[in-house]
């Protein structure tokens, strides 16, 4: 079984350690948000999908490219979209598209994980995060691809890890979500994680470690946009494990 990835960057999914854009085993660098994945998806496993190599990563620049090499839409036949969401759309299509060819290739499941940030001011997170994750879920459909997992953290990835990283962890994370994904704004997800971190001497280096190591525990994160990625993800494994 594998899971292949895709994220904005180092601090999320990761990247790899070579000048490439698309990566694998000591190649693949993973930032706290596939040790997420990882400890979420080893229950149903038996096993760490990192520890097993078990993990691709695409940058969202390569995705980008195969999208414009395979010349996807961004909208399916009779359907409008924001070219703001005809984006996640096109990219959930693209990832699928290579999920379903590493599937055939490897004769294996193939899962994919579209790790996108909801950003937004803090009046528009609540439409914008819903129609992020519903373009993806329609390009994943479009591709006929039942292995897809949205991976949208409202308003950043910053704000689950500060629900653990808080004085009282995971007590109340539901309003992190409402913190601002302007991470120049004084009270963004991004300068409230800083601060939480920085009270434990922690910097947010030691993020990847701490999910590692049990210190941040994504079983007891509690928050209505990772309720929806967890259960999602924790679907598609059993899913595969079935297959």
């Amino acid at each position: 079984m594998i899971l292949l990835l895709s994220g904005e960057g180092p601090t999320d999914i990761g990247s790899c350690e070579t000048a490439t854009g698309t990566c694998e085993g000591a190649d693949f660098k993973p930032g706290p948000m596939t040790w997420l994945i990882d400890k979420l998806v080893e229950p149903h496993w038996d096993y760490s999908p990192l520890n097993a190599s078990s993990c691709v990563f695409i940058s969202e620049g390569a995705l980008a490219h195969y999208c414009r090499s395979q010349r996807l839409g961004t909208t399916l036949p009779g359907k409008k979209k924001t070219v703001d969401t005809g984006y996640f759309f096109k990219n959930a299509r693209g990832l699928a598209r290579l999920a379903k060819d590493r599937s055939a290739h490897d004769h294996c499941p193939v899962g994919a994980v579209l790790f996108r940030d909801s950003d937004g001011t803090v009046s528009s997170q609540r439409s914008l995060w819903n129609d992020k994750v519903r373009s993806m879920e329609a390009g994943f459909a479009a591709e006929d691809f039942d292995l897809g997992v949205p991976m949208v953290p409202k308003p950043k990835s910053e704000a689950w890890l500060l629900c653990a990283a808080q004085a009282n962890p995971y007590q109340n994370c539901t309003r992190f979500e409402n913190l601002s994904g302007n991470d120049a704004s004084p009270n963004s997800a991004k300068t409230e994680l800083a601060a939480a971190l920085a009270a434990s001497n922690r910097s947010y280096l030691d993020v990847s470690d701490m999910v590692e190591n049990g210190e941040i525990n994504p079983q007891q994160i509690q928050m209505p946009s990772f309720n929806y990625f967890k259960n999602r993800l924790e679907t598609v494994a059993q899913q595969m494990k079935a297959a």
